[in-house]
C-alpha cells in the first residue's frame, strides 16, 4: 500500500507539472501573440494575400507603375529609401508626382530597373534595407511577392488602383486607405478620399440635367508610347465623369484603347475634338503631310480643336485626369462651368494631391497647356 501511495503522489505531481507546463506555455504563447499584435498589423493586399506589416514603418521602397505616385499623394516621401532607375532617367513632364518631386527621387539609391515589364531586383532592394516593399500588382506575374519578401527580409504588399489609363475612383480610394493604414497616414488618406468625393459630387451636379450634348472625339491618346491622331479610348475617363460619350465608345463594347480609321472620323464628324498634348507633335507632323484630310473634319474647320494634359504615364495620373475633366467640361458645357477657371482649378487639384501647383510645369514641359489649337491647325 505504501508503494501505491507513493505512486499516487508521483502521478499527482506529474499531473500538476503537466498542467503547470500547459499554463506556462499558454501564457508565453498569449504573450507572444499579444506582442506580435502590438508590433504588427495584418492587412489584405490587392492580390488577396494577408500580410503582416510592422506598425512603425520608417523605410519603404515602391516598385512599379503608379506606386511612387500613391506614396507621393500620401505625403510619405520621407519614408522612401530608394527609387527605380526609370525615376532617374525618364523625362518628368506628364508624371505629376515626378514633376513635383523628381529632384528628390534622383537623389536616392537605385533599387531596380523599373518600368511596366521589368521584374524587381531583390539584391538592390535588400541593400536599401526597407521595412516594407510596396509592389505594383502587375509585378506579381513577374515575381512571386512571398519569394521577394523572403529575399529582401521585409514584407511585400501588392497594390493597384485600376487599369492603366483609367480613373476608377473606388479602387483609387481603396489603395490610398490601404497604404495610409500601413504607413501611418490614415488621416491623409481620408483627406484625399474626401477631396475625390467632393470633385465627383460637384461634376455630377453640374452635368445631371444636360440633354443636348455635342459629338466628341479625343484623339492621340497616350498609351505605351507615342500615338497618332486616330488613337483614342472607349470610356475616356474625363468624359465618363461628365456623363458624356465619345465616338470611340461606339466601336468598342469594352472600355479601353482603340485605333480608329480616319474614314470613321470623317463619317462621324465630331463637333469638338481634344488632343493629348503628349502626342500633339505626331498630329502636327501628320497634318503637315495631308492638311486636306484633317480640314475635311468639321471641328478643324470650325476651330474647335483643343489641347488637354496627358494623364497616362507610368500608370494613371489621377490628379491630371481630374484637372482635364474640368477643362473639358468648360469647353463642352460652358453654361454649367461659368464659375470655373480651368487653370486655377487644375492647380487646386494638384495642390490637394501633391501640395504643389503644377499647371505651369505642364506648360513648360509641353510648350502649352489647355487651349484652342486653331493657330496650329489652320484650315483657312
Amino acid at each position: 500500500m505504501l508503494n501505491a501511495f507513493r505512486i499516487s503522489i508521483v502521478m499527482a505531481i506529474l499531473a500538476i507539472l503537466v498542467v503547470a507546463s500547459i499554463l506556462v506555455y499558454s501564457y508565453i504563447n498569449r504573450s507572444s501573440i499579444a506582442k506580435e499584435a502590438e508590433n504588427y498589423i495584418a492587412v489584405e493586399d490587392f492580390a488577396g494575400r494577408v500580410v503582416k506589416v510592422p506598425r512603425d514603418v520608417r523605410r519603404i521602397v515602391a516598385l512599379g507603375p503608379g506606386m511612387l505616385r500613391l506614396i507621393s499623394y500620401l505625403n510619405s516621401l520621407d519614408l522612401v529609401v530608394g527609387t527605380e532607375e526609370v525615376e532617374h532617367t525618364w523625362t518628368t513632364p506628364g508624371r505629376d508626382y515626378a514633376m513635383a518631386y523628381g529632384e528628390l527621387f534622383r537623389g536616392l539609391p537605385i533599387v531596380g530597373t523599373g518600368g511596366p515589364r521589368n521584374p524587381p531586383d531583390p539584391e538592390k532592394i535588400r541593400i536599401a534595407k526597407p521595412d516594407l516593399v510596396v509592389m505594383f500588382l502587375g509585378y506579381t506575374a513577374l515575381y512571386d511577392p512571398d519569394r521577394l519578401s523572403e529575399e529582401v527580409g521585409a514584407p511585400v504588399i501588392a497594390v493597384d488602383y485600376s487599369p492603366a489609363g483609367y480613373v476608377e475612383l473606388e479602387p483609387v480610394k481603396k489603395a490610398l486607405r490601404l497604404l495610409g493604414k500601413v504607413l501611418g497616414r490614415e488621416a491623409r488618406a481620408e483627406e484625399i478620399c474626401k477631396f475625390i468625393d467632393s470633385v465627383v459630387s460637384d461634376l455630377t451636379l453640374r452635368v445631371k440635367d444636360i440633354d443636348s450634348k455635342p459629338i466628341v472625339y479625343v484623339g492621340a491618346v497616350s498609351y505605351a508610347g507615342k500615338r497618332p491622331f486616330t488613337a483614342s479610348q472607349a470610356g475616356f475617363p474625363p468624359l465618363l465623369l461628365l456623363n458624356t460619350n465619345s465616338i470611340a465608345d461606339e466601336v468598342s463594347q469594352k472600355h479601353g484603347f482603340v485605333e480608329l480609321d480616319f474614314e470613321y472620323l470623317l463619317q462621324k464628324q465630331p463637333d469638338v475634338i481634344f488632343i493629348d498634348l503628349n502626342n500633339l507633335d505626331v498630329v502636327l507632323d501628320d497634318f503637315a503631310k495631308d492638311k486636306v484630310k484633317y480640314c475635311s473634319l468639321k471641328a478643324f474647320r470650325d476651330g474647335k480643336v483643343y489641347s488637354i494634359l496627358p494623364f497616362n504615364y507610368y500608370h494613371t495620373n489621377i490628379a491630371t485626369a481630374l484637372a482635364d475633366t474640368y477643362y473639358i467640361g468648360k469647353v463642352l458645357y460652358p453654361e454649367k462651368f461659368t464659375d470655373i477657371d480651368p487653370v486655377a482649378k487644375a492647380d487646386e487639384i494638384f495642390m490637394a494631391f501633391l501640395g504643389k501647383g503644377l499647371y505651369e510645369e505642364f506648360v513648360k514641359g509641353f510648350g502649352r497647356g489647355f487651349g484652342q489649337l486653331g493657330d496650329l491647325f489652320n484650315c483657312g
